[in-house]
């Protein structure tokens, strides 16, 4: 029935079922054939091919036969008198208003007639109103248009051109026709100009589409009278297609004054842009069709198992009911088949009404059962694209959106289907790496036996940042093949609990730069109560034995991943200086209310491998941070640069806190360093080399949460940053990583990052000009003396100028220190005190606050050996006597 038939016989209206409104008792000439021919785009609109036809008369309608005979009157009968008094009465009769039967009203009836009255009232106050003040009300209106943005006609033209997406060489990766997404395939509207999908649109949403403006008031008004009549429900809406294609465009659905009026002017300047046919398949394609179905194509396969260019007439009625309200029409749930099928009738008796099908056509449609295909889903796209992939367009489409206050639905299709060129960061050396670690098995199972049976099988994501540019250089969403598109990305994706792995960036750095601490502050690793839900309860516990270790360095806390000093620093620097901190780093979590817990990873919203690993590469850009990026530039089919990715770059931290931090991290990967009895907890895997076996420094940090349900690894070089998340999905049940795959992160990490690097000469961080190495006393924290001992005496380094810079020698071993007196001096010297206080701090962070209401740390409540002096108020030089100090010791300021 796509093709339709030739014109029809007439039929009478006694025999129409239904009998739609007739004039002057004739019945409506028949419908036009279907054109054939191609849209006509000089005239605008679109073309049909009509033969005239003959109005066929039905017959005058005539009234029923009286059921009684009654006599003729006769006006000769009666006297000059009668007639003269029928006159007057007559004339009494006509006389003023027109009078009412009267019938009895009750009370009720009587109250909402008063009711009524007064709502017209009130009705005709208001638009007296308008009429008073319809200068303002026409100045808001020019106000409403003049900051209205043009919609982008030729982008709007876009149609199905093939887009490119390429690697950092300029390589293609993929290319998309736009049919990529199995949810959304645009279809040309000639496929689809055969069929009734385009009348029953117009019939159904807007009979004057062809000929109308963009706008059409009188159908405004029809449907405000047609809800009235239908007890509020509508049989169609007041907006016309070109205004729903305009909301369509946009994504625009707020309700008010000023969208609506924006909303007219768009669409009268879209139907001057665009021609007719060119609008109707740009609504065709963008109309919501339930469950996730965008347009006809995706909606005509999913539920019918056939390309719209099949459709029959019944079909095109249904679909053409469904946008109306997807929820109540949606073809899988059995209400909304039931639903969607009174809405067909509805659509083809407006059909019938304004001349678009026949009286047979009409008939035979309503006669004609659906189908709707069994199999609810749809096939996958037979292009399988990376993760790299997907994630670079999906960031395209979301910045087109944004950038350009584009729909969704239209951003994703100028980009998958407008002939665009994206040109990604995806370095094909890191990808090709990832990809390969990514199928090995013994690196997601050492012992497959042991998950071979679970629900779930262990996985992981993992992404990497090339630190010189701050872009993603690759990622991978998942062990093995990817299966399919749109799945699951690991690196992107996922929210996990993080764990220890966040420490350095919401903890001791942070802390470094308030000069609260340096890597030689001692911190009390001690039984603590500190979560105030459960005064009596000790919190934080460590997941180590013995559980408490006594006094260490931070360096050495650190190396451990001990989570009561931890702890203890968050309370020094205040949660919500935390939360500054890894704001400025890209993770926002100002309205996260975990406090304390956030010290160990604690977070009501989780973190992805991306995430992660764009706030660590704070740390080998000397404290710059850099929003990571996974393409440059998309252009279009004419060169036209569409998006641009220009890096920005911010200093949160001194450069010298982001060389502190970093050689304090390079204890995770090693072993025993001094008599600290403990290795660091990625020790086994040592400093990564390159392929002739010359090191490059390697600093990072591990991360597991309670039990053992996620795994981190966080890593960088002074080439790449990297971060890796391994588990299991848990969508069955929560399940633990078990035995030797604890080690799961740091295997896929080592593995992926000793490929990418095997090509890079070897390298070591730069260390910055105000940077002083000292060696230290790993049990005081102070200048390190012979007495201490080799295994005592370790190197730290410190800022120069700072307060914390230790200028006394070890009072636990006294003796002559190692380090000679003033070697940390530059002009002015800062010396060591004892007096506590409060000053400003000079952090770099606080020059830039963010704009979400939570304020860079701006005083610094110190202890002993923790002083910020002014710089009018710089104490004299030091002599060069050893002065006995004490260990720094932690804040004991309350919990916030």
């Amino acid at each position: 029935m796509n093709k339709r038939p030739e014109d029809q016989p007439q039929t009478t209206p006694s025999n129409r079922t239904p009998q739609p409104a007739q004039t002057n008792n004739q019945e409506k000439p028949e419908p036009s054939q279907k054109p054939v021919a191609s849209p006509d785009k000089d005239s605008g609109s679109i073309s049909r091919v009509k033969k005239n036809k003959g109005s066929s008369n039905g017959g005058s309608s005539a009234k029923a036969a009286a059921s009684t005979q009654s006599t003729p009157f006769d006006v000769n009968s009666l006297s000059e008198k009668e007639i003269e008094s029928l006159r007057r009465s007559l004339k009494r009769y006509v006389k003023g208003k027109p009078t009412r039967r009267f019938n009895p009203v009750s009370a009720p009836a009587m109250i909402l007639q008063g009711f009524t009255q007064f709502v017209k009232i009130i009705c005709l106050l208001l638009a007296a109103a308008i009429f008073l003040t319809g200068g303002i009300g026409i100045g808001t209106v020019f106000g409403y248009v003049a900051t209205t943005k043009p919609l982008p006609a030729d982008l709007l033209k876009s149609g199905t051109q093939t887009s490119y997406v390429y690697d950092i060489k300029g390589d293609i990766m993929a290319k998309f026709t736009g049919a990529e997404n199995i949810d959304r395939v645009y279809i040309p509207y000639n496929t689809v100009r055969d069929t009734y999908i385009d009348d029953a649109f117009i019939a159904i949403e807007d009979e004057r589409f062809e000929t109308n403006i963009g706008i059409d008031p009188k159908r405004i008004l029809s449907a405000v009278v047609s809800a009235l009549a239908n007890s509020g429900e509508a049989t169609h809406g007041g907006s016309t297609i070109t205004q729903q294609t305009v909301k369509l465009i946009t994504g625009d659905d707020q309700r008010s004054a000023q969208r609506k009026v924006q909303e007219w002017y768009k669409a009268v300047m879209l139907n001057q842009q665009l021609t007719k046919w060119e609008i109707m398949e740009l609504y065709l394609n963008l109309v919501p069709m339930a469950n996730s179905y965008v347009g006809i194509e995706t909606a005509s396969r999913a539920y019918f198992g056939k390309s719209a260019s099949e459709l029959t007439l019944p079909e095109c009625a249904y679909l053409a009911g469904v946008p109306k309200s997807p929820s109540t029409y949606n073809p899988w749930t059995e209400s909304g088949r039931r639903n969607g099928m009174r809405r067909q009738r509805i659509v083809l008796n407006k059909m019938y009404e304004i001349g678009k099908i026949s009286l047979a056509e009409y008939r035979d449609a309503l006669e004609t059962e659906l189908v709707f295909k069994k199999d609810t889903t749809p096939s996958a796209a037979t292009q399988i694209n990376s993760y790299f992939t997907e994630y670079a367009v999906s960031m395209a489409i979301k910045d087109m959106q944004e950038r350009n206050d584009y729909s969704e639905e239209l951003a994703r299709q100028i980009i998958t289907g407008g002939g665009v060129k994206i040109y990604t960061t995806m370095e094909p050396h890191v990808q090709e790496a990832l990809d390969q670690t990514f199928q090995k098995q013994e690196l997601f199972a050492a012992d497959f036996s042991r998950v071979v049976n679970m629900p779930e099988l262990p996985e992981a994501g993992m992404a990497v940042i090339n630190n010189k540019t701050g872009a993603i250089a690759g990622m991978q969403g998942g062990y093995g093949d990817k299966q399919s598109n749109l799945v699951l990305n690991r690196a992107t994706d996922i929210q996990r609990q993080p764990g220890s792995v966040t420490k350095p960036i919401n903890v001791y750095a942070p802390a470094m730069e308030m000069y609260k601490v340096t890597g030689a502050t001692i911190l009390d690793d001690k039984k603590v109560f500190l979560d105030p839900e459960n005064p009596e309860e000790p919190y934080p516990k460590n997941a180590y034995y013995p559980q408490y270790r006594g006094k260490m360095t931070l360096r050495n806390a650190l190396k451990i991943s001990n989570n009561v000093p931890a702890a203890e620093v968050m309370l020094m620097i205040g949660v919500d200086s935390s939360k500054y901190f890894m704001q400025k780093v890209g993770i926002d979590r100002t309205d996260d209310s975990a406090s304390i817990a956030m010290a160990m990873g604690g977070y009501e919203t989780g973190m992805s491998p991306l995430e992660i690993a764009s706030a660590f590469t704070v740390f080998p850009t000397g404290g710059l941070y850099t929003p990571h990026y996974s393409y440059t530039k998309v252009v279009d089919s004419q060169g036209n640069i569409l998006l641009e990715n220009n890096p920005s770059y911010e200093q949160v931290y001194r450069p010298g806190v982001a060389y502190m931090m970093t050689k304090v991290m390079e204890e995770t990967v090693k072993g025993k360093t001094s008599n600290f009895p403990y290795e660091g907890s990625a020790a086994g895997y040592g400093m990564l080399t390159n392929a002739v076996g010359e090191t490059i420094a390697t600093s990072g940090k591990t991360g597991t949460t309670d039990e053992d349900v996620d795994k981190w690894f966080c890593a960088f070089t002074p080439y790449y940053t990297g971060a890796v998340w391994y588990g299991f999905d848990n969508r069955i049940k929560k399940q633990s990583v078990i035995g030797p795959d604890n080690e799961g992160a740091k295997r896929i990490w080592f593995d992926a990052m000793r490929v990418i690097h095997a090509g890079e000469p070897p390298a070591n961080w730069t260390q910055p000009a105000d940077i002083v190495e000292l060696k230290i006393c790993i049990h005081s924290g102070k200048l390190a003396s012979y007495s201490c001992g080799s295994g005592n005496a370790v190197s730290e380094y410190f800022e120069k100028n700072s307060p914390l810079t230790p200028q006394s020698v070890c009072p636990i071993h006294g003796g002559r220190p190692i380090t000679p007196f003033g070697a940390a001096k530059t002009t002015p010297v800062v010396t060591e005190s004892t007096t506590t206080g409060a000053q400003t701090s000079p952090t770099s962070a606080s020059e830039n606050p963010p704009s979400n209401g939570v304020q860079p740390p701006t005083t610094i409540a110190t202890g002993p050996d923790q002083v910020v002096p002014s710089e009018q108020q710089l104490p004299a030089e030091p002599t060069n006597q050893p002065v006995e100090g004490q260990p720094i010791m932690p804040s004991t300021e309350p919990l916030p």
